[in-house]
């Protein structure tokens, strides 16, 4: 057992620190240049970078491993099965965790474009046993183990700003449009 542990330390380690040396010096130069649209855009697409370097790093498969050995006897069936019905019900469909601050933030930024009635958030901490369950299918269907985990009718748009995130698309302005074409009435 120490020996799989050390083996998926030394991975976890060789994936951040082989990241870290090709992203730090662009990372520094958005930072600097961060006052202007194209930084934002950068930062934006850093954000996307990592996210998508993270889910396919062993970082990644440590996460899930970790997840599902969390989430002890289910049905797995029947969690997918609820789990489908919720994204195909909704117009938006939110799985969050209730302090997370990027869901708080994915959260405060649909109230802002739409009554609540609009969008369906689960907490998925408020039932520590199937929450857990949720979030290791939610795993098996997005390749992430992060929340905020979001559909737009029914199309997965990522978090907050990654994937390309809630965020992300408003800045775009392509959020507006988009809950407007799943028909969400989005406030004036």
């Amino acid at each position: 057992m120490v020996a799989r542990v050390l083996l998926l330390l030394a991975c976890l380690l060789a994936a951040c620190s082989a990241f870290v040396s090709v992203s730090a010096p662009r990372t520094a130069a958005v930072l600097r240049a961060s006052n202007n649209d194209l930084a934002a855009a950068e930062h934006d697409s850093m954000i996307n970078k990592i996210s998508v370097a993270v889910t396919n790093s062993p970082f990644n498969q440590f996460k899930k491993f970790i997840a599902k050995a969390g989430t002890g006897e289910y049905n797995e069936a029947e969690v997918a099965g609820k789990i489908n019905s919720y994204i195909a019900d909704n117009k938006v469909m939110v799985f969050s965790w209730t302090n997370c601050p990027f869901c708080k933030k994915a959260k405060a930024q649909l109230a802002e474009l739409m009554e609540p009635s609009q969008y369906k958030v689960v907490e998925l901490d408020q039932d520590a046993e199937l929450g857990k369950a949720y979030r290791f299918e939610l795993s098996k269907i997005t390749g992430r183990t992060s929340v905020p985990q979001i559909w737009i009718k029914g199309e997965f748009i990522g978090g907050c700003n990654d994937g390309p995130g809630l965020l992300t698309l408003q800045k775009q302005g392509k959020l507006v449009p988009m809950l407007k074409k799943a028909g969400c009435k989005v406030k004036a």
